[in-house]
């Protein structure tokens, strides 16, 4: 495990004094829960410590869910407003994390800003309308965040569209305790499908081609959109699965995820 020192450490009670700080440190970091150890430069010139800058919080708006950077994971498992969301996909994946540490100490931010390709969270994520907020430079989509090369950003929180929807998803894992091999999740919505893959092991990825012709043909072509998905996104080698192990996997993956999410919306979303 790194251990993160710096020559000195700040901790601003706003995210614009905490952005200004690292942009004028020769090399810094933001400490945001657990993110720090992720990094392999062990020694900064300046630790900006997020812990007091205002952004621990959960705010549900007429037509969003915003919630901030350094929201701990196991408060927003425990939020109502994400419990009755989507199927309670944030929530259930939050509980399956098997290191307890990981969710008591893990942040949002550093879910966001890590952009870790064996996520549970992100795929989820992906799958719904998420915009990711900046500090100093705005919104954008979660989707474009992702694949957007570094730009010296601090995240300041998400915000969710709120939506009639339900997501499905799944991980697996050799054992409940290690990094997943393979992850998806798929959206359902009245009028559209999203179809998201991670683990591949690239980052989480929106099959937009299986997405688009489910979302027009519906659940009669679900075993062609499924093969579909498996062909358009890339696949790689890695750990214990190969490139074709994960090809096949998403099959039966999506399979499975696309009939898991129909009858969530149709029992869950419609009868509301």
């Amino acid at each position: 495990m790194l251990v993160i020192t710096s020559t000195t450490t700040l901790v601003p009670d706003n995210p614009a004094a905490a952005y200004a700080a690292y942009r004028q440190a020769a090399s810094a970091v933001f400490l945001a829960g657990t993110q720090g150890l992720k990094y392999k430069k062990d020694h900064y010139d300046l630790a900006v410590d997020l812990s007091k800058a205002g952004l621990t919080y959960i705010d549900e708006r007429a037509d969003e869910i915003v919630i901030g950077a350094m929201t701990p994971l196991w408060q927003i498992k425990i939020s109502q407003a994400i419990q009755n969301f989507a199927g309670g996909a944030i929530s259930k994946a939050i509980s399956d994390v098997a290191d307890k540490n990981i969710q008591r100490y893990g942040t949002l931010g550093g879910v966001i800003s890590s952009k870790a390709p064996f996520s549970v969270l992100l795929p989820i994520l992906l799958s719904l309308h998420v915009d990711v907020q900046l500090q100093d430079k705005g919104c954008m989509s979660l989707d474009d965040y992702l694949h957007c090369p570094p730009m010296g950003e601090l995240v300041t929180g998400i915000s969710i569209a709120k939506e009639a929807v339900y997501t499905a998803y799944k991980a697996y894992r050799k054992l409940p305790v290690d990094e997943p091999y393979l992850v998806g999740a798929v959206a359902m919505r009245d009028d559209s499908w999203r179809i998201v893959v991670g683990g591949r092991p690239g980052l989480a990825a929106i099959a937009r081609s299986a997405s688009e012709e489910l979302t027009e043909k519906g659940m009669a072509v679900k075993e062609n959109v499924a093969h579909l998905a498996s062909e358009e996104l890339d696949f790689g080698n890695f750990g214990t699965c190969s490139e074709s192990e994960r090809r096949a996997l998403t099959i039966e993956m999506v399979r499975s995820l696309i009939k898991s999410a129909w009858k969530g919306y149709n029992r869950y979303v419609v009868k509301k």
